[in-house]
């Protein structure tokens, strides 16, 4: 009876140390770096779109990259345009339809983020173009 208590007990420490293993969270510098295939798959977009998108994504990487580089002071200020001007290049690209769907998983992902301490960025950003 011991050594099944035993074999138990290693099997479910060697089971939780692997959980560990499988769930370390990498942080990103960038909340929504986005994989422009799945994005595709989840908006149905059209081919057109769909590179339109990827471009779009790329401008926001890359503004996002700006605004960690910057100051503080500007950190905040820079992310703003960076959310900005993504929101606004999706809306004209997407339908509405489609451009609604993206803003809610921008939203779910900033929640995520927030919830396992990567970078987020703050709801009110968010929240007005809706």
């Amino acid at each position: 009876m011991k050594r099944l208590g035993l074999a138990v007990a290693a099997v479910l420490m060697s089971a939780s140390v692997g959980f560990a293993q499988s769930g370390e969270v990498r942080l990103s510098k960038e909340p929504f770096a986005v994989n422009a295939e799945r994005l595709s798959s989840y908006l149905q977009l059209t081919p057109g779109q769909y590179n339109e998108v990827a471009n779009i994504n790329a401008y926001f990487i890359e503004k996002q990259n700006e605004s960690i580089k910057s100051s503080s002071k500007l950190q905040a200020k820079k992310m703003h345009q960076a959310v900005y001007g993504n929101l606004k290049l999706m809306k004209k690209t997407l339908t509405s339809e489609q451009y609604r769907k993206y803003v809610v998983l921008l939203n779910i992902t900033n929640n995520n983020n927030r919830l396992m301490g990567i970078n987020a960025i703050p709801d009110v950003y968010l929240a007005d173009n809706k």
